[in-house]
């Protein structure tokens, strides 16, 4: 064999080698990327669900996903939720669930006082514990039911509701 024809079958070696390589690697890669395994990503919702015994409420509130969760499995998730249960685990939703022997503290009143819509928050025995917002609207314009309804007292049991109903008002 000349020199030509040495270089030539090393030449062909070499491409040889690297396109098995490139193979070899573009499997390895086609097989982490099509993994199964679920895990937390940035666009994944985080909802933590708590059921509260003494009031019989359920609070769930979205957490937001820092970027330490990025990447977590269902059981890397479990060990940084001890005490929670993990109801739901995909791509797109991470739901935790755990109940505490507890008030909700998502209890209102609202109430006429002075012509006007108090809002209160009541304590576990559904006293009121404390003014959180004295407001605007008077209740001489409202409707008679209405008016006697806040006489006695109206009891909400979240925020969200406590706004529609101020809204119902104005």
């Amino acid at each position: 064999m000349d020199k030509i024809e040495e270089e030539l079958a090393f030449e062909a070696e070499y491409i040889s080698n690297k396109e098995e390589k490139d193979i070899e690697e573009t499997k390895n890669l086609l097989q982490k990327t099509s993994s199964t395994e679920v895990k937390i990503n940035p666009n994944t919702k985080l909802i933590e669900k708590t059921y509260y015994n003494d009031c019989n409420h359920i609070i769930q509130k979205e957490k937001e996903i820092t970027k330490e969760m990025i990447n977590k499995t269902k059981e890397e998730l479990q060990a940084e939720y001890i005490g929670w249960e993990i109801q739901k685990f995909t791509n797109e939703e991470a739901v935790l669930y755990k109940e505490v022997y507890d008030f909700c503290n998502e209890h209102y009143l609202l109430k006429d006082k002075n012509g006007y819509i108090y809002i209160y928050k009541l304590d576990k025995n559904g006293k009121e514990k404390e003014l959180i917002e004295k407001t605007e609207i008077q209740t001489k314009y409202l409707a008679e039911a209405d008016l006697e309804e806040l006489k006695k007292g109206i009891t909400v049991y979240s925020k969200k509701d406590v706004n529609k109903k101020i809204e119902d008002f104005e």
